[in-house]
């Protein structure tokens, strides 16, 4: 049975089809510039992360440069052809980049808030400033080939966009850290081959003298013990070669600072010196007096290459360093003392 409709009813099905045309006739526009800005959108953000990862890579890569020779302390040329060199191995926006604004100098990390501030200005570097890198890459309409043009936004009268990325990263004298080789250095030793004006060891004809890293010195008329194997947190005295031929391939892996106790050994046997890494640069602790037999704070971290051992008078060959990177290591606060060790790159903004 087919149930007709009254012409009043017809009336208002029709008016109300009719109403709804309208109503996404009137919407449809408003549809169209959503579904325009999520797709403009999406090609912004995408932008917007690569120029983000061309920026922290070319800090990292000019940050690697602070250390490199010819520094004095740091080597801000370097750091800044570095950057810009591998931010212009990267592409955005389907092109490559070409231009990057970078900037060296000094980064608070307790007060990020400085900001950079340039090499020379007065009262840089202060307590907590480390050597950085900052690198801006920006596509506008006179960098790098831009501005952006939007595919769809301009329904909605948006045509383009600048975009950027920006990074900041550093490197520092490091506060702590593992992985560090299991010998302490007297500060006194420092104190006599190192050049604080300069930051850079002392020289002798030309070269940084060779010391014997464990033997008995004399300074002004007092014996002083050059250095000695630790095992950082462990009071066990004279340990095996095995317990000791791990802390030389891994160093400490608990994460020790400036001011954390190291335990300083009694001696070693001399079959461990053959375990010694020769030809490698490593990063020791500093302590003020090398007290063996005892838990002695650390002030500082050094970075030494090992020349050679000698097994019978039980001492390790080698010599400071002006710059080398000592993985695993971190600026914690910034407080860290450069005596040629220097922390890996970190991002800090």
């Amino acid at each position: 049975m087919t149930m007709a409709h009254s012409p009043q009813r017809q009336k208002r099905l029709q008016s109300e089809r009719g109403g709804a045309a309208i109503l996404f006739a009137l919407t449809l526009p408003v549809l169209l510039g959503f579904a325009a800005l999520a797709v403009d959108l999406a090609r912004i953000h995408l932008t917007r992360v690569e120029l983000q990862n061309a920026a922290d890579a070319a800090a990292l890569g000019g940050a690697r440069s602070l250390s490199d020779s010819g520094g004095n302390p740091y080597n801000w040329s370097a750091a800044g052809s570095a950057a810009l060199d591998i931010a212009r191995r990267n592409v955005a926006n389907g092109a490559g980049i070409q231009d990057a604004l970078i900037e060296t100098g000094y980064w608070n990390i307790q007060d990020p808030s400085e900001g950079l501030r340039a090499p020379g200005t007065p009262g840089v570097p202060a307590a907590g400033d480390v050597a950085a890198v900052q690198v801006t890459i920006t596509i506008s309409r006179t960098l790098n080939n831009g501005p952006l043009r939007l595919f769809f936004a301009p329904v909605l009268g948006i045509a383009e966009q600048d975009v950027q990325g920006s990074s900041v990263a550093v490197i520092a004298p490091p506060a702590g850290g593992t992985g560090l080789f299991p010998f302490v250095i007297g500060l006194a030793m420092l104190e006599h081959y190192w050049d604080f004006n300069t930051n850079t060891p002392v020289l002798q004809n030309g070269v940084a003298p060779t010391i014997d890293l464990g033997s008995v010195y004399t300074f002004n008329g007092v014996d002083v013990l050059s250095g000695q194997w630790t095992t950082f947190q462990s009071s066990i005295a004279n340990p095996d070669v095995p317990f000791m031929r791990d802390l030389i391939d891994n160093g400490n892996t608990t994460e020790l600072s400036i001011g954390d106790d190291t335990y300083i050994q009694p001696g070693a046997k001399a079959t461990l010196y053959a375990e010694v890494p020769v030809g490698t640069d490593v990063g020791i602790f500093v302590v003020n007096e090398v007290a063996t037999n005892a838990f002695v704070p650390v002030v500082a971290i050094a970075a030494f290459h090992i020349d050679g051992y000698n097994q019978g008078g039980k001492y390790i060959t080698g010599h400071f360093i002006p710059a080398a990177t000592i993985p695993g290591t971190n600026p914690g606060t910034g407080n860290g003392v450069s005596y040629g060790a220097y922390t890996p790159p970190i991002l800090v903004k």
